[in-house]
């Protein structure tokens, strides 16, 4: 069963068009078709330690079409106060919907917790997170671990600064995601959480990893049921424009034929005619430290 977008209940239910909840932060959830996640995702927010200032929940429902604005009921006997936004054009991308949820955020909203649907929060993951941010003020990022499969993305135990920072479970500083831009929307899914840590650490911000922040978050290696069409199809555009936006072209042209030589030819085409279909863009890297493609093809050397 569903309830319409429209109703209010106990937790304070809102559509596009009412006042927007006043929270310190602002966790927000991207769905398409995620419906089977959302019973462990409510339940893990439900036994989020509290924040001083108190946080909302932002969802955003990219199912194709207009939608209905329905709210599971699920969502809609939470105890937490959310908000629930049907995609008005559909699937707008992953990047897009965090951004278009990142500028309605409410009054005295400080910070965003970008979480996926397949991941969820241990009870004091945002306490841990927003301490984190607090002694950290230059940090626009700041990345919880993973279990039980952690990213293998190294990071400095002593500053706690890495290359770049996961969205799955990530909480960003508002002012610093507003100055930055928010996610480059020409990354349809997949490579966006690269981009915007790099556009960080370019415009003097630092993105970190709090080992101590920890979230469940069902990998690509244990979701065994997931079609992965789409992942290759836009994973590839999201390397290819990063290689040219960050390494020059020669680096995209370099990708393009290790594409032909792993994939179809009907999947390289694909692939090439959403990436040529991109706005061109590129980046001053000023040599940055951070902003390295590793032999292997990754953006960061790896812990394990």
């Amino acid at each position: 069963m569903a309830r319409p977008a429209a109703a209010y209940h106990a937790h304070v239910s809102v559509t596009d068009g009412d006042t927007w909840p006043r929270a310190r932060v602002q966790i927000q959830v991207v769905l398409y078709h995620s419906e089977r996640w959302l019973s462990q995702l409510v339940a893990g927010l439900r036994h989020l330690t509290p924040v001083d200032g108190g946080f909302t929940v932002a969802f955003w429902d990219n199912h194709p079409g207009t939608g209905s604005g329905a709210v599971p009921e699920v969502v809609a006997d939470a105890a937490f106060t959310s908000v629930w936004l049907p995609s008005p054009r559909g699937n707008i991308g992953f990047g897009a919907a965090h951004n278009a949820l990142a500028a309605r955020a409410g009054p005295g909203c400080e910070y965003l917790l970008l979480l996926n649907p397949d991941a969820v929060p241990q009870y004091d993951c945002l306490e841990r997170l927003v301490a984190a941010a607090e002694l950290n003020t230059t940090a626009a990022l700041i990345e919880a671990a993973q279990f039980p499969i952690e990213h293998p993305k190294a990071y400095d135990p002593a500053t706690l600064e890495t290359n770049w920072c996961s969205a799955a479970c990530l909480l960003v500083r508002r002012h610093a995601f507003e100055e930055l831009g928010g996610f480059d929307e020409a990354l349809f899914l997949y490579c966006e959480d690269v981009d915007l840590g790099w556009r960080s650490w370019l415009s003097g911000w630092r993105c970190i990893y709090v080992p101590s922040a920890r979230c469940l978050h069902v990998t690509e290696d244990q979701d065994l049921a997931k079609d992965r069409s789409a992942e290759l199809l836009h994973s590839a555009v999201g390397h290819l424009r990063l290689r040219r936006k960050y390494f020059g072209e020669e680096a995209a042209v370099e990708y393009r034929e290790e594409l032909r030589q792993h994939l179809a030819p009907t999947a390289v085409e694909e692939i090439l005619a959403l990436f040529d279909g991109l706005p061109p863009t590129t980046v001053d890297r000023r040599q940055d430290p951070h902003i390295v493609l590793q032999p292997e093809g990754i953006y960061a050397a790896t812990r394990w």
